[in-house]
């Protein structure tokens, strides 16, 4: 019996136009930055929470990670004030699973570098599972 192990990866957008960008990277089924490095290995077993924080709030969604990204991923943010997230990191192909809500602080915790803490985010997939 093989059981399959699903990984919780956070994916953040940072800066003006953080929000803006979650939206466009979620239109467009793509999600990159610059520290989630995955293999081929963990496509399909990757759930991913892409996430902001715009004042005290935060934003998320969730998706599932299926590939790398098949179209120009130079396209994907070119409307975006700031160019959307650094080119550095691989550019991913996501398949939305939820819509963008607004996660309540006392899930979220405190808001690190990478994005939410480990520690939070199975709380945070029930709760935009929840949210739909």
């Amino acid at each position: 019996m093989h059981l399959l192990s699903i990984t919780v990866r956070c994916w953040c957008h940072r800066g003006d136009s953080a929000l803006e960008d979650l939206v466009l990277g979620m239109d467009e089924r793509a999600v990159r930055d610059d520290s989630n490095q995955l293999s081929s290995e963990e496509f399909d077993e990757c759930l991913a929470i892409v996430c902001c924080q715009t004042d005290h709030n935060c934003f998320a969604h969730l998706g599932q990670i299926v590939g790398h990204y098949k179209g120009n991923a130079e396209e994907v943010w070119d409307r975006s004030p700031s160019g959307g997230p650094p080119m550095s990191g691989g550019t991913y192909e996501m398949k939305p699973l939820t819509r963008v809500h607004r996660v309540p602080s006392s899930l979220v915790g405190e808001f690190g570098d990478e994005g939410i803490n480990p520690e939070q985010r199975i709380a945070v997939v029930h709760y935009l599972l929840d949210m739909g």
